[in-house]
Order: structure tokens, then C-alpha cells, then sequence
């Protein structure tokens, strides 16, 4: 009983630490955007004759649009998105109330929504490239099928570049500044000064697939591993500090004279952790020149050293255990990582929050990092929006009514930002998978890390960079020699899409 009481009570100041996190977020994104909103100095209050010693008034800040009603009349307001089996999607399908807190916080904002504009909200699921086909389909006939549509990065840039999705110029009740946007998200993905993808509050399924680093908090005990939070806190979480301890725990538990999936090891993961670690470094691979066009910037120093680093740090004489070195089953890849932190076999595990949450139900005790930094000389923790998981909000360019669409997006956006986000970030407290304060201030370090690097979306493009990384990392390539020989073909692929662009209104 005195467990259980332990742990409401542990529950509690998590959730208080939550609203304050995310009312502080709220609070540097608005002083930011407004610099000149702060209190007067107190040389400014007494040349005023104010009374100094009298409290400071202070107001609540409100975000909200003002967004009327647009009166659909019972319309149907359609959204088409993906997702997977593994990690599903829980963005807007929520057919009923059925208890879960998730579930229900988006049927709530969806009834809202459905309420003030009388109108239907409508959710079909696909797979990305299905929808690209749909939103294509709706492209070429002139025919209005989807007002919303939610796909990953990969195929968000295809539809953009040719011209199926609406610029955010054109959504004139959509307000990119408002907190509830991911407005530091735009600049890597931008083509030609314009936008036509977004994140928003009521990404919740991009944000579960954030990468992070999962860590077994009995392993670390037992091994004297340093308290990982306050090393997250002073700035030294690196590759090599991660290295350093990753090679010291890995070791042979059967006799057997090799490391399996079955012995101690200091760090598991699938090849997905080479674009975690990649993305960890903060580094542009592609990124816009003078005129707006995607360059190259994968043939630089500085980036071989990156892809070394993670070689370095993913290799078998450093402890690493990489899953696709023995297997690329998905029941290797999904769940031996999962066993080895579960039967606290393994330090680190090298994942997304939707991994974590998988935990939830586990008797492990387990803490959540952020993807360490390249190196102490990097001045910030920095993270990707996955460009294969997850999803983008994005209008086909076959709405008509873009102001209307707008005002709902725009709404939709507001009232995740007031209880969809915030209800999730509860489940993850709620649920067992932030069971501290510390990684609860995790979570805070990632939403304040995103970026947007255009190297990880064109995949569909022949701009196969991650491919590569992964590859020069699981077989111990060379790096300059294989990144020398593949740019060429990866300039002629990313000419196709400067000419793609040139092709847009």
C-alpha cells in the first residue's frame, strides 16, 4: 500500500510539472514573438510615481483565434491519414467514448469542432502512398475529395513539389505564430519561400514518433552508470560519453564466445537509431541555397565526422548490439529490443516515445533521454520529425473553400493545443511511460529541439541519404568514399526536384 501511495503522489507532481512545462512553452513563445509585452523595470515605475511595492497585475494570455462559426450545415469535413498497425494513428478516428483518456480527448475536440461549425467530421485511414494516389486522383480531375490530409514527411514533400497541395499562403485563417503550430518546423521544409505541410497539437502520432533513448534504470544501477540526467542537464550526453558507458556493460552471459541478442548489452536498437544519432548532431544534409533550392551538403568534412561518430558509437567493439546485423525480421526488430530492457538485459534501447509506451504495462523501471549531441562543442540537444512515421497536416489543392477549410484546421489546431496534447502527454504520465520528473523534462528538451531537415524527406526522389547512413553504419562502410561516389547521382535526382519546384504557382 505505501507503493501505491508513493506512486499517486509521484503521479501528481508529475502533472503539475507538466502544465507548468507546457504553460512555460507557451510563455517563451509568445515573448518571443512579442518582445516589447514585459513589465517595466523598476527605474520606469518610479519615474512613473507608480507604487512600487504594489503587486504587478498580471493576465492570462489567451491564444485563441476568434475563429466563428462557418456553418456547414451538416457537411461533412473529410480527413484522410495514415499510419500502421505497430503505431497506429489516434489523431481524429475516435468513433465513440470508450474510457480510454486518449481516445476520448479526441472525440471530445472532434464533437466540438462538429458542434460550433455544423458540420461532420470525417476520418479514413491509408497507407502514405495510398493517399498521395488519392490526393493525385482528386489533382487531375479538378474533383474536391479530402479538405485534410495527413501523410508522413516522404510523401508530404512528393505531393507538395508537384503541386497537389495548397501553399499556406493560400489558407488565410491559418496562423503558422500561434503556439500550437511547430513554426521552427518550417524552414527545412520550405520550398521557395512557401510552405504546404505543417505540425500542429493535433500531430499527437508525430510526436509518439519522436526518437529518444530509453534507458533501464536497474542496469544503470547496477553498473555505476552516472546519474544520465544531470550529464543531460550539464550538456556533456554525447556520442562518446553514451560510447564510453555502452562498452563497459556489453558483455558474454552464455559462455558461448560471441554477443547475442540473449547476453548483457550496453545498447540495442535497429538501424533506425542511424538516423536518430544522425539527427542528434542537428546537421542540414539538405538544405536551401540563396535562390530557395535544395543543395547538397552531404560532401563536407564536418558530416563525415557525424557518420563516423555514429559508426563509431554503433560498433561491435563498442558494445552496440545492432539488431540488423543478425536479423531484419520485424519480430527482430520491434521486439528484441524490447525483451532485452524488459528481462533488464540492456542499458539503452534507441527508439521513439511509441516505444516507450509500449512499456507502460511492464514491471521495468525505465527513464527517457533525448538523443545525445555530437559532441560537448554542439550547443544544443536537437532532434528530427520522423520522415517515415508520424504525420503532417496539408491541404489538397483541389479545395475550393480554402477559407472555410482554413478556420476548421485552424480551430482544430486551438482546441488540441487546450486538451488533446496536453491529454497525451498526461497518458504518458498517467500510463506509466514518464515515471519521473526528470524524463518529464525530457519530453520538454525534445519539444524545444525540433528541426526539419529536407535530406531525410526525398527518399521518394532518389535522394536515398539515410539509406546510405544506415548502410555505412551496419557493414562499417567507408564514409567519404561512399558519400564521394553517391552525390552524383543524388545532384542529378535533386535537378529533377529544383525542376519540379520551378513548375509551381
Amino acid at each position: 500500500m505505501k507503493t501505491r501511495k508513493a506512486n499517486r503522489n509521484g503521479k501528481a507532481v508529475l502533472v503539475t510539472a507538466l502544465m507548468l512545462l507546457l504553460a512555460l512553452c507557451a510563455e517563451l513563445l509568445v515573448s518571443c514573438g512579442n518582445p516589447d509585452t514585459g513589465t517595466p523595470d523598476s527605474s520606469s515605475a518610479e519615474a512613473s510615481g507608480a507604487d512600487t511595492a504594489a503587486p504587478a497585475e498580471t493576465t492570462e494570455v489567451s491564444y485563441d483565434p476568434g475563429i466563428p462559426s462557418v456553418n456547414w450545415n451538416d457537411a461533412e469535413f473529410l480527413i484522410l491519414y495514415n499510419g500502421n498497425e505497430l503505431e497506429p494513428n489516434l489523431d481524429f478516428k475516435a468513433e465513440a467514448l470508450n474510457g480510454s483518456t486518449l481516445n476520448d480527448a479526441v472525440y471530445n475536440r472532434n464533437a466540438k469542432i462538429q458542434e460550433k461549425h455544423k458540420l461532420v467530421v470525417k476520418a479514413d485511414y491509408n497507407y502514405d502512398s495510398a493517399i498521395k494516389d488519392t490526393v493525385e486522383k482528386s489533382y487531375k480531375s479538378g474533383e474536391e475529395s479530402y479538405h485534410l490530409v495527413e501523410a508522413n514527411q516522404t510523401y508530404s514533400m512528393t505531393m507538395a513539389v508537384t503541386g497537389m497541395l495548397q501553399s499556406f499562403d493560400n489558407l488565410p485563417k491559418i496562423n503558422l505564430e500561434k503556439p500550437y503550430w511547430y513554426s521552427g518546423l518550417l524552414s527545412g521544409s520550405t520550398l521557395k519561400d512557401k510552405n504546404y505541410f505543417a505540425y500542429s497539437d493535433a500531430n499527437v502520432h508525430a510526436f509518439g514518433a519522436t526518437p529518444c533513448a530509453i534507458f533501464n534504470k536497474k542496469v544503470a544501477k547496477d553498473f555505476n552508470v552516472d546519474n544520465l540526467y544531470k550529464v543531460v542537464e550539464d550538456g556533456k550526453w554525447t556520442y562518446k560519453y553514451m560510447s564510453d558507458i555502452v562498452k563497459g556493460i556489453t558483455g558474454d552471459l552464455d559462455g558461448d564466445q560471441k554477443i547475442t541478442k540473449d547476453d548483457r548489452l550496453g545498447m540495442i536498437a535497429n538501424n533506425f537509431c542511424v538516423d536518430c544519432f544522425i539527427s542528434g548532431s542537428g546537421f542540414q544534409m539538405v538544405s536551401a541555397n540563396d535562390e530557395g533550392y535544395p543543395e547538397l551538403r552531404v560532401v563536407d568534412e564536418q558530416f563525415y565526422d557525424i557518420v563516423d561518430g555514429v559508426k563509431d558509437l554503433c560498433s561491435v567493439e563498442n558494445g552496440m548490439f545492432l539488431v540488423d546485423r543478425t536479423s531484419t525480421a520485424t519480430e527482430a526488430r520491434e521486439y528484441w529490443t524490447e525483451q532485452a530492457i524488459t528481462s533488464d538485459r540492456a542499458l539503452f534501447w534507441i527508439g521513439n516515445l511509441k516505444c516507450a509506451e509500449r512499456l507502460r504495462s511492464k514491471e521495468t523501471d525505465f527513464g527517457i533521454l533525448p538523443i545525445p549531441k555530437a559532441n560537448e562543442e554542439q550547443e544544443n540537444y536537437a532532434v528530427h520529425m520522423q520522415a517515415n512515421i508520424g504525420a503532417t497536416m496539408a491541404v489538397p489543392v483541389s479545395v475550393q473553400n480554402t477559407a472555410d477549410v482554413s478556420a476548421i484546421i485552424e480551430d482544430i489546431a486551438y482546441e488540441s493545443y487546450l486538451s488533446v496534447m496536453p491529454t497525451y502527454m498526461e497518458v504518458l504520465i498517467q500510463g506509466q511511460v514518464v515515471r519521473d520528473v526528470e524524463s518529464l523534462t525530457t519530453l520538454g528538451i525534445i519539444r524545444g529541439s525540433y528541426y526539419c531537415d529536407m535530406g531525410f524527406m526525398l527518399g521518394n526522389y532518389g535522394v536515398s541519404i539515410l539509406s546510405t547512413c544506415r548502410d555505412i553504419v551496419t557493414n562499417m562502410g567507408e564514409t567519404s568514399i561512399k558519400f564521394k561516389a553517391s552525390s552524383k547521382v543524388w545532384d542529378s535526382k535533386l535537378r529533377s526536384f529544383r525542376e519540379e519546384m520551378d513548375k509551381l504557382a
